[in-house]
């Protein structure tokens, strides 16, 4: 599944990124961030956040294959995106602003889902929802496995997904 694309509702398409689009896809995830989260956060997680998105290790993790990225796209624009971490943790799940509310990160999810069911032996997936995430994840059935912890200025809630 690792070269597969899957046509989604509309012109949406999801499908692992290249590795030219990391910059953008990360842009993506940025802008997002600042626009739903970082009001939450402060000055401390937003500081924190960028950082992560920006970080050569992660960038190099990416490269190697140790970080798995996948995006959405119409007519060859980013317009989501979801990352897969030490085999089974969302690390990132963003959707470009106007494309809220449209199924796409659902789909997002149903990909990575279907990702990890033909290639890892992994029977979760986990998350550390952000607060503004939190609702949907609820949504699509994860469950909270802990308490809201805050972390170098990044609030979330644990939670889990039983493939």
């Amino acid at each position: 599944m690792e070269d597969d694309t899957r046509q989604q509702s509309g012109s949406i398409r999801i499908r692992p990124a290249k590795k030219t689009e990391w910059n953008e896809a990360m842009q993506l995830a940025f802008r997002t961030f600042l626009k739903f989260e970082s009001e939450q956060y402060g000055p401390e997680g937003t500081k924190n956040f960028k950082e992560f998105v920006t970080d050569r290790f992660l960038y190099n993790m990416f490269l190697r294959g140790e970080y798995k990225l996948f995006v959405a796209e119409e007519k060859e624009n980013l317009v989501g995106l979801i990352s897969l971490r030490n085999g089974n943790h969302i690390s990132l799940l963003f959707v470009e602003e106007r494309y809220h509310r449209k199924g796409i990160g659902t789909a997002l999810i149903r990909y990575l889902q279907e990702y990890m069911l033909q290639n890892t032996a992994f029977e979760r997936l986990t998350v550390n929802a952000a607060p503004y995430g939190i609702p949907f994840y609820h949504k699509i059935g994860f469950q909270d496995t802990g308490d809201t912890t805050t972390k170098d200025g990044i609030t979330y809630i644990p939670m889990e997904f039983y493939l």
